[in-house]
């Protein structure tokens, strides 16, 4: 729902992934050899890194490789070397299905990580193959429909309580909902978010959509104001959640804002509306943490082998977070199977690992993580965040909030 981004900014252009780029071992130049006879484990990455919706979307690729570069220059996993191949769909459906059979049948990958915002045109396929998703974002509908989707924090089906929760924890009793017009998992949010709070006795006092191209928000903000709206969720790009927020001051209305995810950047600390009136929540340990050593590795990692404009960038968020912790669970799989010793590593491999995993958090980077075979694995768990005397802050702490949303008939 909130994979939702505009036009690339040219802080991201140094990192854009214009076609395949084979990118593996320390500083990511050229192909890893096998550790010895160990075979690499090959990974691909789709990412709708150009598009309409890719702002924030992009700083997730480059966190994945620095994790597989810090991997690799530490033996990589039980030996085997962790080769990495991007692609970019382009948010293109029939892109995104022809890079990624070419992933399966020429480079013939074990895993995918899904960065992608149309990845319903390829799901069929890799489930076909056998091919595991293996973490990227996790605010699509597969991660909650697709037993083959292995979600590395909250999915999709819990935003919905967790944005009603959210709008309580600051005292609001009517909230509204503006969301993006440009993707149909948006539009198909709307119904669920109504109908929990409607489960939840929550009052909504207005929805509507909107576009991202769009000259001002004016009237939504000015129809919100009307409606009494307290806490508003705005489910598109970083950017327009801040022209929002600050085109609702110009009208005088400074509502509780809310958001989550890839809807969620760096750049809330300085715009108009979001000061100290944000409360958020995050799927995996929040992207501004250091606190734990996991943590710590984690933001060490990346600033040693990440491209600079990534961690510079004004919209770096919780997506690169995510997709660090993909590789951290694609390690713990492959361990997890007992494989390590094989030549090869393959899917099967790393389901199997998947499958052991038992109230799974990654060294406290995600939060628990059971995967059973056969049935789609839902993440019902977040972080809180907020916005306090201009800084991210983590208030209840950083250990996950886990809450199954109500079941609507």
């Amino acid at each position: 729902m909130n994979r939702f981004f505009k036009l690339c900014t040219g802080v991201a252009a140094s990192v854009m992934l214009m076609g395949t780029i084979v990118v593996t071992g320390v500083g990511g130049a050229g192909v890893a050899s096998a550790s010895g006879s160990l075979a690499p484990i090959k990974v691909g990455v789709v990412c709708s890194c150009t598009g309409p919706l890719s702002s924030s979307i992009i700083v997730g690729p480059p966190a994945y490789q620095a994790w597989a570069d810090y991997t690799n220059a530490h033996g990589g996993i039980d030996g085997h070397k962790v080769q990495v191949i991007e692609v970019n769909d382009d948010y293109n459906p029939a892109t995104s299905l022809s890079e990624v059979q070419k992933l399966v049948s020429s480079d013939h990958v074990v895993a995918i990580v899904d960065s992608s915002d149309v990845d319903a045109a390829w799901s069929k396929y890799v489930t076909s193959a056998a091919i595991p998703v293996v973490g990227g974002g996790s605010s699509g509908e597969l991660e909650d429909t697709d037993a083959d989707w292995f979600a590395v924090g909250q999915t999709l089906d819990d935003y919905f309580i967790n944005f009603i929760d959210a709008a309580k924890k600051v005292g609001a009793s009517n909230i509204g909902e503006f969301y993006c017009a440009e993707a149909a998992t948006c539009q198909e949010g709307v119904a669920p978010f109504e109908a929990t709070a409607k489960k939840v006795n929550e009052k909504v006092g207005y929805v509507t959509q909107v576009s991202y191209s769009a000259p001002n928000y004016d009237a939504q903000c000015i129809a919100a104001k009307q409606a009494g709206v307290e806490a508003l969720t705005v489910a598109d790009a970083v950017a327009v959640v801040e022209s929002v927020a600050a085109d609702c001051v110009k009208q005088g209305y400074t509502p509780w804002q809310i958001a989550l995810d890839g809807a969620v950047g760096q750049s809330f600390l300085t715009a108009p509306g979001l000061e100290n009136h944000f409360i958020g929540s995050e799927p995996n340990i929040p992207f501004f943490a250091d606190s734990t050593p996991a943590s710590k590795l984690m933001n060490a990692t990346l600033k040693k082998y990440a491209d600079a404009t990534t961690l510079k960038s004004p919209n770096y968020n919780e997506q690169a977070t995510q997709m660090y912790v993909s590789g951290l669970m694609l390690t713990a799989a492959v361990q997890g199977s007992g494989a390590g010793s094989s030549k090869t590593i393959t899917s099967a491999d790393i389901k199997k690992g998947l499958y052991a995993f038992h109230n799974e958090t990654l060294g406290g980077m995600a939060p628990p993580l059971n995967f059973k075979k056969g049935v789609p694995n839902p993440v019902d768990c977040w972080y809180w965040i907020r916005i306090q005397s201009g800084k991210f802050t983590t208030p209840y702490g950083v250990k996950p909030v886990c809450v199954a949303p109500p079941k609507i008939s």
